[in-house]
């Protein structure tokens, strides 16, 4: 499922355990750009453990990362001392079992719902994250 700010509730959709959700921000459009890291939003731990809670374990997103933008979360940490709102929503994986994928593009090609989605990682030996060719497979 495809989904968006306010997207659940103006559509009429619903979230069923073991779906895989994919979070469409529009900033694939900066991709390769040398600010991507800076611009955009991004999932916070409460968002994702909500995602989780509902039994959504694999979920998108087409932004540079799955957490909120970089010099946000520097700042954030800096300012109050914990380290922990570094990486918040990574973080959320140490409490609750979950897989993300970051920087994925066209998600606007695609619609709420009604395909299935393939990911194709690379195996690295002792890594906790990968490369990976994520597909959209239409229904």
């Amino acid at each position: 499922m495809l989904i968006g700010a306010g997207f659940l509730k103006e559509n009429n959709l619903q979230l069923r355990p073991g779906m895989i959700v994919l979070i469409k921000t529009g900033r694939d459009k900066y991709n390769g750009m040398k600010n991507f890291h800076k611009v955009g939003t991004g999932m916070s731990a409460e968002a994702t453990e909500w995602l989780i809670d509902q039994g959504i374990k694999v979920m998108g997103i087409d932004q540079w990362g799955w957490d909120l933008p970089l010099p946000y979360m520097a700042k954030k940490a800096k300012e109050s001392g914990n380290s922990e709102l570094f990486w918040e929503a990574h973080l959320v994986g140490k409490k609750k079992e979950y897989c993300h994928m970051e920087q994925l593009v066209n998600l606007d090609a695609l619609p709420y719902t009604g395909f299935k989605v393939a990911v194709f990682p690379l195996k690295i030996v002792g890594a906790s994250a990968a490369p990976a060719r994520v597909v959209a497979l239409m229904d």
